[in-house]
């Protein structure tokens, strides 16, 4: 039996990987620690009385369950004491037993890794200022790495991507499981370019705990971590708690003194996180320690590419635009909705659904059908309207 299988049994156990690894390291291997018996475990200095009962569990058909799945589905297991398995992320203070990957993850100890993370709830200058930073920091060589969530997370991979740059996304699911349902084309795209990584089995859907959990192997795949937009209860802040307690650096980008989806970044400044207006700011902290990695800036400031990256989305080409004043009766309640929205400007997916009111399901349904008949086009990752403006207007 390869030892793949008896490290997917030990991280199916409720041990945590503080215990696991105090008995490891007493016990030699994860062979021989499925091989103990009761006796030899309750000798173990440290031990504890649920450790035990739980270790004596030795059933090993899930385990080959998953090993089977992840074979079938082309997902890569890392265990705690793989070569490949990220040193970063192996000294934190509680790191993953394994880590499933889906994709191919980036030499995490040789690049400037940055998390960025922010709320899901993200007004529009959270999201493009997210976008920047990602875009800028996959242009100068540095990866980022972020959860895919709604908002920030995912704001940050597209602009990773869009400058053809290396994204870790951390997920609080499986790695063959796509959270929030309408990320399917990112998730797939941040797997083709970089990696998708979980600590949860494949098939694994979310629960209340899990999202928190997987915070602390964002904060810890990377050297310093930027909060682009947080209010006062956000999962960022949580992401900052770990990377303060794994003493990596805390970025924060600031907001108005009374903006509530600010108020949690704002006490993080108060708090002693530094403050930036831009990726440069993250850059210049690691550019001296990771010299080789990090390709020189572009000469644009912040503001400037900020307006830049604006400027050409919003200036795309508009040739193919049609009209739709004779077929609007065609249309669906929800697809004339969604219309109604994109008339007012190009907007992510997220930030789509949230407008029009709409459940997630049914308006992913719709844009698919708009976008197959024509009327809508997706520009690296928003959505436009195909319509002339004046016809729009009486949507």
């Amino acid at each position: 039996m390869s030892d793949l299988r008896y490290w997917l049994w030990l991280a199916s156990l409720p041990i945590g990987a503080r215990a696991a690894r105090r008995y490891l390291r007493e016990l030699g291997s994860v062979k021989e620690l499925f091989l103990a018996g009761e006796e030899v475990l309750r000798q173990t200095p440290g031990a504890k009385k649920n450790e035990v009962l739980a270790l004596c569990r030795k059933d090993i058909s899930g385990a080959e369950a998953v090993e089977q799945s992840c074979r079938k589905k082309g997902i890569r297991v890392l265990c705690l004491r793989d070569a490949d398995y990220p040193d970063r992320l192996r000294n934190i203070d509680d790191p993953p037993i394994v880590i499933y990957v889906k994709g191919t993850l980036p030499p995490v100890d040789d690049r400037l890794c940055i998390g960025v993370v922010g709320t899901r709830k993200a007004t529009e200058y959270g999201l493009e200022t997210a976008e920047r930073i990602g875009g800028e920091l996959a242009a100068v060589g540095a990866v980022v790495v972020t959860g895919l969530a709604e908002g920030i997370d995912s704001a940050a991979a597209r602009g990773a991507l869009k400058n053809r740059g290396d994204v870790i996304a951390v997920l609080g699911t499986g790695v063959d499981r796509v959270y929030p349902s309408w990320n399917t084309q990112l998730q797939e795209a941040v797997a083709e370019k970089g990696a998708l990584v979980s600590e949860y089995p494949p098939g694994t859907g979310s629960t209340r705990y899990s999202f928190p959990r997987r915070n602390r192997i964002i904060s810890g795949l990377s050297l310093g971590v930027a909060v682009v937009q947080a209010p006062v209860k956000s999962g960022a802040l949580i992401t900052a708690g770990f990377a303060q307690d794994q003493g990596r650096d805390v970025f924060v980008v600031p907001g108005a003194v009374d903006d509530p989806g600010f108020q949690g970044s704002n006490a993080l400044i108060r708090d002693g996180a530094q403050l930036i207006r831009g990726s440069g700011d993250i850059v210049e902290e690691y550019r001296c320690r990771y010299p080789e990695f990090l390709r020189p800036r572009p000469p644009q400031n912040d503001e400037n590419r900020g307006e830049a990256t604006k400027e050409a989305i919003d200036k795309a080409d508009t040739s193919g635009y049609i009209s739709l004043t004779e077929q609007l009766e065609s249309l669906s309640e929800e697809e004339l909705r969604l219309i109604e929205v994109l008339a007012k400007g190009v907007c992510y997916a997220d930030v789509l659904i949230r407008r029009s009111g709409l459940e997630a399901q049914g308006a992913m349904a719709a844009l698919t059908m708009l976008q197959l008949r024509g009327y809508v086009r997706e520009e690296y990752g928003r959505y436009r309207l195909l319509v002339q403006p004046k016809d729009a207007a009486g949507v």
